[in-house]
């Protein structure tokens, strides 16, 4: 394997405060970091913050790993019916294929960095803006995610 392999074609800053909000879904805030055009596909950084007591459907990334890391918060994650609740500094690392979902039980947002990899599910975030939630189940499955449940109902001891 040649370990001098990139997919970015030039290097990315970004500040801090240079960060474009919007909401694609209830409860969720997505900010792009890095999107898979920068990185040949390789790879997607995105920022979310959830609302207090939101959290995507349980789905499935039929072609992505993804990986939750928690910046601010206290957020819940249940993966392949195994419960873990975590804060600052504490991440979910999800293989493809498995039903997983997360959701903030807590009063205040939970601020987090997803990374997906291979890149290009988190364009379903800006197709999805503006749309009804009736069609996320469709536009998920053009990202190849499927839905699965419902969202995390109730807490879980942690």
């Amino acid at each position: 394997m040649d370990k001098t392999f990139s997919g970015l074609s030039q290097h990315l800053f970004g500040a801090a405060d240079n960060r474009k909000w919007f909401q694609p879904l209830p409860g969720e805030q997505i900010a792009m970091r890095v999107e898979t055009h920068h990185t040949g596909g390789l790879f997607s950084l995105t920022e979310i913050i959830v609302s207090p007591f939101s959290g995507p459907p349980l789905h499935i990334h039929h072609d992505a790993d993804e990986v939750l890391y928690v910046l601010e918060g206290i957020v819940d994650f249940v993966c392949d019916g195994e419960n873990f609740r975590t804060g600052p500094g504490g991440f979910a690392a999800i293989p493809r294929g498995k039903p997983h979902a997360f959701r903030n039980f807590e009063e205040t947002p939970a601020r987090m960095v997803v990374l997906l990899s291979p890149g290009g599910f988190e364009q379903f975030m800006p197709a999805m803006n503006g749309r009804p939630t009736s069609e996320i189940p469709e536009m998920a499955a053009r990202y190849g995610m499927e839905i699965v449940g419902p969202p995390i109902a109730a807490r879980h001891g942690g």
